[in-house]
């Protein structure tokens, strides 16, 4: 069975890696165009392109597939038997998915219908749901709505950011697909839709939850609004890290790690932060600042402890260093671009 992979992070090199460790065969991958990355602003190919390098399979590049008919006139000439997709970062037309004899599928970072879209991951983690998983989808003109061949469900831990989730799910993403890949090669009909009845495809209507849309992220998503309360400021780190930011005196302040607690008299007990004090501070002032805690910094409705930053310039530190680094002290302000 021959394979055209479609994929463009590091999250889907790995999928390509394990699917071609596992003995199938994957005739050629079309990726996103290369592009400046890293400190140096270098050209630098996509980790989908440098994987299939090292493993000596064509690659193809392609800004807009639905404008590209160089690519697609070379992949109707390669006569694959199935598209897999996984985190490619472009809509496939319709007829790019009408020319394999075995569909097209794709790999969803959700448990869908929660969560269709371009960043399912960042999006399950900022709204602070206990689970999410894997889906197995039979692609069609619609947004991640096909019917679903497989699926796997993952609990989200506390201490999960984006980076720790999303290895823990591109795992399951590479398992699937290959269970998925020998499923639909062992179907015996020649029909797109008998081919989804003999592997029980599953309508989205007939799966848990209700439709949701994980939309691109934008520029303004990223700065932290101190005016939140402290779960949701701790939920946005980690879905977005690590890049989540603050500003101090116009310059930006990543946001690493932080920890909170919803029990007020333990935070006092801890950080011996005078009771009465706690709920009159401005959010994004600092109430705290040594050795120990580090910066602690005060919300909407707790203070948060900031463990992990990174001024602009520099490397990630620990909070402590990072005021150093910033001049910070206590009663400054952040998310403000003026020293207080």
């Amino acid at each position: 069975m021959k394979i055209v992979f479609w994929g463009t992070p590091k999250y889907a090199a790995e999928n390509l890696f394990t699917i071609v460790k596992a003995g199938h065969e994957v005739i050629a991958v079309v990726t996103q165009p290369d592009r400046k990355r890293g400190r140096g602003n270098k050209l630098s190919p996509s980790p989908v392109k440098q994987a299939a390098i090292d493993l000596g399979i064509p690659v193809f590049t392609t800004q807009s597939i639905r404008k590209d008919q160089y690519v697609k006139d070379i992949l109707i000439n390669l006569k694959a038997d199935i598209y897999i997709v996984v985190a490619f970062g472009q809509i496939l037309p319709k007829e790019i998915l009408d020319q394999p004899i075995l569909g097209c599928w794709n790999s969803h970072a959700s448990l869908l219908p929660e969560w269709r879209g371009a960043a399912p991951i960042q999006w399950c983690l900022i709204n602070d749901d206990v689970k999410t998983g894997i889906c197995i989808m039979s692609m069609e003109e619609g947004l991640d709505t096909g019917p679903v061949i497989e699926q796997e469900v993952t609990a989200i831990n506390d201490s999960d950011n984006l980076e720790i989730l999303t290895n823990r799910l591109s795992k399951i993403s590479a398992k699937l697909l290959v269970k998925s890949i020998e499923r639909i090669r062992l179907t015996k009909c020649i029909t797109r839709s008998s081919i989804l009845t003999e592997l029980k495809a599953i309508d989205q209507s007939n799966l848990n939850g209700d439709p949701s849309y994980a939309r691109q992220l934008k520029k303004e998503d990223y700065l932290i609004d101190w005016k939140q309360n402290a779960r949701k400021i701790i939920k946005k780190i980690q879905g977005l890290y690590p890049n989540a930011y603050t500003l101090y005196e116009g310059k930006r302040i990543k946001i690493l790690e932080a920890v909170t607690t919803s029990n007020e008299e333990q935070l006092i007990v801890h950080q011996n932060i005078n009771n009465e004090s706690i709920g009159k501070e401005i959010p994004g002032e600092i109430i705290r600042i040594n050795k120990r805690d580090g910066i602690i910094i005060m919300t909407n409705d707790f203070p948060v402890q900031i463990k992990y930053a990174q001024l602009q310039g520099k490397k990630p530190t620990d909070s402590y260093t990072l005021s150093i680094q910033s001049n910070l002290i206590v009663k400054n302000i952040l998310g403000t671009k003026n020293h207080q």
